[in-house]
């Protein structure tokens, strides 16, 4: 039975969570704003703030819900599980937007490394630029699986 498990590893407390989701829900707050974040959830800030300051967490709709403003406003607290969401339909990434962020972020990631290490704030600034892209990659492979009959 162990081989179909979704989750390879242990529980998280509280405490784990509750941090996790405050970074998650701190970085798309800051991203497109904290009100529009609410709007899009359809939850008010109060629930932000809350989840942000913790230890408290906010109900499973809030959670979920979260999702409708961002992809990745859960990617911090999935990533305790080891895992991601996908979406189940993928949009064709917009190939210059796309490629306008792939530039960007190998430029911004070979000016971090020309000191020869990736410290801890390099890695936060790139993961920053790369998350964006991700998805419009996903896209692309995802059309591609589709072409083939993989899908």
């Amino acid at each position: 039975m162990s081989g179909k498990q979704v989750c390879q590893r242990k529980p998280i407390n509280k405490t784990k969570l509750s941090s996790a989701l405050g970074a998650a829900w701190g970085r798309v707050s800051h991203e497109i704003g904290k009100g529009t974040f609410a709007d899009k959830a359809d939850f008010d800030e109060v629930t932000i703030s809350r989840a942000m300051r913790g230890p408290s967490l906010p109900s499973a709709e809030h959670l979920l819900n979260s999702l409708c403003a961002d992809q990745s406003a859960l990617d911090e607290v999935l990533a305790l599980y080891g895992l991601a969401i996908k979406p189940r339909v993928s949009q064709a990434a917009n190939d210059m937007e796309l490629a306008a962020g792939l530039g960007h972020g190998l430029s911004e990631l070979i000016d971090r490394l020309r000191d020869g290490r990736r410290c801890h704030l390099d890695t936060l600034a790139l993961a920053e630029l790369f998350r964006r892209v991700i998805p419009q990659l996903q896209a692309i492979v995802d059309e591609a699986d589709s072409i083939r009959g993989a899908a």
